[in-house]
């Protein structure tokens, strides 16, 4: 073989690893371009599936705004309706007391007179304020008011005799 063959043979090989190096180049390439393709398609999907929930999250959201509307305004017709009842309750316990008034007026000195021998014979009996005040459905206070003046009642005239 001659030296220019083998020049050449060996400048042909080179050119073919040359060749054979920037082949594989080329498909390294092409793979990682493949492979970004790929990763960018699971990544478009993965927005486009957080997309659709942030979408279904948002009309979700939207509906419970509107419950919340809807039940604030009911909270609101009923309080109105709670502060009219109120109101109408407030009138219906002064006409009552107006007219209790109005008739214990001429009951008055009979059923206290009464009230008060009730009471002064309920405690001669040995019954406690409590029982006494239960029983005639009046407060403990009255009774024990009742019962007070009766003993000094009793020691005024005890102490008026004795002069």
């Amino acid at each position: 073989m001659n030296y220019i063959e083998l020049n050449h043979l060996i400048l042909l090989q080179v050119a073919i690893d040359f060749i054979i190096f920037i082949m594989f180049i080329l498909l390294i390439r092409r793979l990682r371009f493949a492979d970004k393709d790929s990763s960018l398609n699971a990544k478009l999907k993965l927005y486009e599936a957080l997309l659709a929930d942030a979408n279904n999250m948002s009309l979700k959201f939207n509906e419970m705004l509107q419950e919340k509307k809807i039940v604030k305004t009911l909270s609101a017709h009923l309080e109105k309706k709670v502060k009219s009842i109120n109101s109408m309750l407030n009138r219906t316990d002064a006409l009552l007391i107006k007219n209790r008034i109005g008739n214990q007026d001429a009951c008055d000195k009979d059923s206290f007179k009464n009230h008060q021998e009730e009471i002064v014979q309920l405690a001669k009996e040995g019954f406690d304020l409590d029982y006494i005040a239960d029983y005639l459905s009046v407060p403990k206070e009255e009774v024990m008011l009742v019962l007070d003046l009766k003993k000094r009642i009793s020691r005024l005239s005890s102490k008026e005799g004795v002069s």
